[in-house]
């Protein structure tokens, strides 16, 4: 049992950045989420502190909130993760098609990559010229219904596109059939996970042929041309194939 001076407010700065540094090291690939009691547990302080520590983490970044006692990796270690797993090659390599992209739609476009177990947005260009454009917040996670999301799962792996879909229970049927509609477009639309905002997006390919990320353009609801052969999507799809190239894919499926 904590005593009364566990449960108090730590008392230093090293002592704040040990036990956050504890809380993070709870994470792994076989444990996605830890709840307040795990915390206070591990960290043998009381209830209370444990979810002040959480709270703290989650308000800069470093968690996110699932529920009243729940938190995961939140967009900023989802960010962090995902550049270092592909290093900045990728990133840096995108960005000029990115910003091609943008002007060519006039619409966002957002590059995304995989953390292992979501996406998360970590580039993005507007384009220049217009009064309102719509912003996606780097590092933010993008959830298996989103388009990028929804692209992963299409070209990338059986276990994972397996392990995810287990979670999603009555949506299932529905996630299905937009991946089977993804592998005989070569895209993916979204409109259900921001109300008034769509968005589409195509696969990156590397060397190897696997999926290493997605371009996706994001814009209200009824602004996209979602046609196959339109040109919101030609563009789309040709951005994502050229980025493909540059990373050494022989073709772009």
């Amino acid at each position: 049992m904590p005593t009364e001076r566990d449960d108090a407010a730590p008392s230093g700065g090293l002592q704040v950045v040990s036990r956050s540094a504890q809380i993070l090291r709870m994470f792994s690939s076989d444990r996605t989420e830890v709840r307040i009691n795990d915390v206070a547990e591990e960290l043998r302080i009381g209830r209370t502190s444990a979810h002040r520590y959480l709270q703290s983490l989650a308000s800069e970044g470093f968690l996110q909130r699932v529920n009243d006692n729940d938190y995961r990796p939140g967009p900023l270690i989802m960010g962090i993760a995902a550049s270092m797993l592909t290093g900045p090659k990728i990133v840096d390599v995108a960005e000029p098609l990115l910003a091609t992209l943008a002007e060519h739609t006039g619409q966002t476009a957002v590059l995304g990559l995989w953390t292992g177990s979501s996406a998360v947005a970590v580039a993005s260009k507007e384009p220049a010229g217009k009064s309102v454009n719509m912003t996606v917040r780097i590092g933010a996670p993008l959830g298996p219904q989103s388009a990028q999301g929804l692209a992963f799962l299409a070209w990338g792996s059986a276990a994972v596109r397996e392990r995810t879909l287990a979670r999603l229970g009555a949506t299932r049927g529905e996630v299905e059939r937009k991946l089977g509609e993804a592998l005989a477009s070569g895209f993916t639309v979204s409109e259900a996970v921001i109300d008034g905002v769509a968005a589409v997006a195509a696969p990156v390919f590397d060397a190897g042929g696997s999926i290493i990320a997605t371009f996706a353009l994001v814009a209200p609801v009824g602004v996209l041309d979602i046609a196959p052969d339109g040109r919101d999507i030609t563009d789309l799809k040709a951005s994502a194939a050229a980025l493909s190239g540059l990373l050494g894919a022989s073709t772009a499926a």
